[in-house]
């Protein structure tokens, strides 16, 4: 039976069962384990944590992951693999220093514990922390952690033979080349890389139901492709890329870890088909859409589709659901679309930039989120003082992270349950900001200047970040469902992930009709009886009112 409580939902996650349940009941359930473990004498095991973590981390939960790891960790200390999972989740959300802190710990608890389920970790925290070193590369493309994520890695390898940490030998080692730094005494990287085949295909063999193999196995063939272009690597890695695609434990975690070594590491351009990393990433994008039915771009890749706009056609004009001119709108508004974040850089939530006269507000600029994500009264939201806003673009520009301070708290209103209907919008889960500094030449993102009308082919679009990364647009089944008869909510069937709270919702215009707060499997339908599933928003014109402007514009 599919569980309709948190308190089910916990009980579900803690023994591995997750069956696709909504947004918010599952925030609701994890907050629930979380609380359990607030009482030193509540009788939760370790294993049911460890599972529930892992299952989040599968789904790509790791902001949950976090909640329910740090209470374990505050509570009951170090265990050897929910903090495996709980730095995991963290590198995910970005907060690299943080799970730094964390492998850190692991490693000196396991030097001194007669806990052998420590033995098996202590490769997996190096394995992270190198992990680490790489994506601060990829952040920075600083050479100095391109060489160290690369020692790190192959320390691991020779000390376990490890086809995952092996894959990254050659990947970086490649890149190392690439960049001009001198070769390495003993490591031939074709030699490596039919090594770390012959390990991967071993591996299958082995463990049929792991997916890991299958894609070590295709990069690869991605490496031997390099050493030799016109051996037919290249349709060995694409062979292996289906198999892995097509593997039932390929879950959104497994394909985004893939999909970004292809991007980050092998510069895949999934926009183009002009090296065989291309033709891969390209595939698994393919996937990801018509799976996933979003479409994620990285910033910095997110700026060269924006000067380069011919690209869009040439890959996008054959879509039905969204044209190549939404594609190049969504883009060029980007840049005001913002990732709120702890003081860590723990990713948190979304929000973006709209002029202050929108809202009757004197700053020329402001910055909208919900107040589930910024706030001084909702619990477990961040405090303001706290926050950081991050604009990727902004970021990906300037070639490191760039954050911005919280200035001041100009409006707020607390949440309310999803499809609760109410005349007077008391409850609007938004919090309106100033920020300290912002980023260059933005303007915001102008409003709506009505509520649109639902229909079949009325469009609701939102463009957020996801708590472990890229700018992702929804580019399928996003239709406007309803509208409540106070023009305060609004419902719309449009693909979402966590992180997504805080995102603008857009119509086919690119102007914002409303804030992202929340999605169901279950809502309440805003007009007439029963339920269905739907996302959730707050119009501008409501949000409009009750900052004391006019809720329609001349």
């Amino acid at each position: 039976m599919t569980p309709q409580t948190p308190e089910d939902l916990a009980v579900a996650l803690k023994r591995g069962r997750y069956d696709d349940p909504p947004q918010q009941l599952l925030t609701q359930a994890a907050q629930f384990i979380a609380d359990e473990l607030a009482s030193p004498a509540a009788a939760v095991g370790k294993e049911e944590i460890r599972t529930a973590v892992w299952v989040l981390n599968s789904h790509r939960y790791f902001d949950l992951t976090h909640l329910i790891g740090q209470a374990w960790h505050d509570t009951r200390g170090c265990d050897a693999r929910i903090q495996k999972h709980l730095a995991q989740a963290l590198i995910e959300l970005g907060a690299f220093d943080a799970a730094d802190r964390l492998l850190d710990e692991g490693l000196n608890a396991a030097a001194i514990s007669d806990d052998l389920d420590f033995i098996p970790e202590v490769a997996e925290y190096q394995g992270l922390r190198a992990r680490i070193l790489k994506q601060k590369f990829v952040q920075e493309g600083d050479l100095n952690l391109l060489r160290a994520a690369t020692d790190a890695y192959l320390q691991q390898y020779r000390a376990t033979s490890s086809f995952y940490h092996g894959v990254n030998v050659v990947a970086l080692r490649l890149v190392e080349a690439q960049s001009g730094l001198p070769s390495r005494e003993g490591i031939d990287t074709g030699s490596l890389a039919k090594t770390v085949l012959g390990s991967a295909q071993a591996a299958r063999r082995l463990d049929a139901m792991s997916p890991w193999p299958l894609a070590t196995a295709s990069e690869a063939c991605l490496a031997l492709h390099h050493a030799e272009p016109e051996a037919g690597w290249c349709d060995q890695a694409e062979l292996w890329l289906y198999r892995f695609l097509a593997h039932p434990e390929a879950g959104p975690f497994a394909i985004e870890s893939y999909h970004r070594q292809l991007r980050e590491v092998w510069r895949g351009d999934p926009r183009t088909n002009e090296t065989c990393a291309d033709r891969l990433a390209g595939i698994v994008e393919k996937h990801v859409v018509r799976t996933q039915r979003r479409w994620s771009v990285d910033p910095a890749r997110a700026r060269e589709l924006a000067a380069h706009p011919e690209e869009l056609e040439k890959n996008f004009s054959g879509e039905k659901s969204f044209t190549v001119s939404d594609l190049r709108c969504m883009l060029a508004l980007c840049p005001n679309i913002g990732c709120v974040t702890d003081a860590s850089g723990v990713r948190m939530g979304t929000g973006f930039l709209m002029p202050g006269s929108a809202f009757g507000m004197e700053p020329e600029l402001v910055f909208v989120t919900n107040a589930h994500v910024i706030s001084n009264t909702v619990p477990e939201s961040l405090r303001p003082a706290d926050a950081r806003v991050t604009f990727e673009i902004e970021s990906a520009a300037a070639g490191a992270p760039r954050t911005h301070e919280i200035e001041q708290v100009l409006f707020t209103s607390e949440p309310e349950e999803v499809g609760r209907v109410l005349e007077q919008p008391e409850k609007l889960d938004v919090t309106i900001v100033s920020l300290k500094s912002r980023p260059e030449g933005v303007q915001g993102l102008l409003r709506a200047a009505n509520v649109p009308l639902p229909s079949p082919t009325t469009k609701a679009f939102v463009v957020g970040h996801p708590r472990a990364g890229a700018l992702q647009f929804s580019v399928n089944d996003s239709v406007l469902l309803d509208v409540c008869r106070y023009e305060r909510l609004m419902h719309y069937r449009t693909p979402t992930d966590p992180g997504s709270s805080g995102s603008p919702v857009f119509n086919s215009k690119w102007e914002v009709v409303a804030l992202h707060h929340a999605g169901s499997q279950k809502s309440p339908r805003l007009n007439g009886l029963g339920e269905y599933q739907a996302n959730e928003g707050i119009t501008l014109r409501a949000i409009c009112q009750a900052t004391g402007v006019s809720g329609h514009l001349s």
